[in-house]
């Protein structure tokens, strides 16, 4: 398919291709991802409530919104391509400035464009009685970008926020193994943590908001398939564009410019189904709900983690198999 992308450039113009890949850019932003993980995390959440009790639901919404970053890093593992662990990575940057900032920017905003200003008032009141929910969550989404970032360096050699520089080789397999430790590591401080969390405040994961949340198996699957293929898309999109672009990512993201993609805008859209997530939540205007928000950033990370780790032991798997990756 990325061959057909750039046939598409070779026989246009800048001007026309830049249109196409924006427009495209923007269908999958605001609505064949939203609209397919909408469909899963709300049966997600259904069938979690039905199998695993009520308590689970708030831990299997916001995991399930991390499907585009698996099914990102899976393909881009299937192409011979380690930079994909980059998008669950950089995911964890993503979610702590969208949850916490974004997104209840985009809430206040709404309320004000359609003049409910007792909203705002609600909102910052029960954010003032929540202080501490928030800083809980806001501790815990740092730590674990802390350990993502860590993992990254391990893999890549380099801090995420530095471009790679050129030539750069594909670390050896001990550091792969290593950064998947760590990865596998922040799952296991999270878990532990969360935990005692959930013994001194279990209303906040019981009674949470379940209106939309309908048991389909049919609609999960749906949903889920309909991941795979958008995130197929866009990761050939990602290739086409480092075939196109090569000068000048390269001078933002360095020599891998693959691995730059996924980390930044790989993991902003693939994001956005957290955003959303906490968009509804934080509109709900209740302690549960609002927890369930702000774990759009701190239980996404944690399960980035989890995701970061498997691709990691792919890749280890793979390396000894004698497959040799590309970042």
């Amino acid at each position: 398919m990325d061959t057909w992308i750039i046939q598409i450039h070779n026989s246009t113009n800048e001007i026309t291709f830049v249109t196409i890949t924006a427009l495209i850019a923007v269908i999958f932003c605001f609505w064949l991802i939203p609209t397919a993980t909408d469909m899963m995390v709300n049966s997600a959440a259904g069938l979690a409530g039905q199998y695993l009790g009520k308590d689970k639901r708030t831990i299997v919404i916001n995991s399930s919104t991390n499907n585009p970053e698996l099914f990102l890093m899976l393909l881009s593992l299937s192409l011979r391509r380690l930079g994909g662990i980059a998008t669950p990575l950089g995911s964890n940057f993503a979610n702590i400035y969208l949850m916490f900032i974004v997104a209840p920017i985009i809430v206040i905003s709404k309320w004000l464009f359609i003049g409910k200003i007792s909203y705002i008032k609600d909102f910052i009141e029960i954010f003032n009685k929540e202080k501490m929910l928030f800083l809980w969550h806001l501790f815990m989404s740092l730590s674990m970008f802390a350990f993502a970032s860590t993992a990254y360096w391990c893999i890549t050699g380099k801090s995420e926020f530095a471009p790679l520089p050129e030539g750069i080789n594909t670390r050896t397999l001990p550091w792969i193994f290593v950064g998947g430790l760590i990865c596998l590591a922040g799952v296991l401080v999270f878990f532990f943590y969360e935990k005692q969390f959930k013994k001194k405040r279990p209303e906040l994961f019981d009674d949470i908001n379940e209106d939309d949340y309908i048991a389909s198996w049919f609609q999960f699957i749906l949903g889920t398939g309909l991941l795979i293929l958008l995130c197929y898309v866009l990761n050939t999109l990602f290739i086409a564009w480092t075939n196109i672009y090569d000068d000048l990512l390269s001078q933002l993201f360095g020599d891998a410019v693959f691995a730059g993609l996924h980390y930044f805008l790989g993991s902003l859209i693939s994001s956005l189904p957290e955003t959303i997530v906490a968009v509804k939540n934080y509109e709900r205007l209740t302690s549960p709900d609002l927890n369930t928000a702000m774990a759009s950033a701190s239980q996404s990370n944690m399960t980035n983690l989890g995701i970061g780790f498997l691709g990691s032991v792919l890749a280890s798997l793979l390396l000894v198999m004698g497959i040799s990756y590309q970042l």
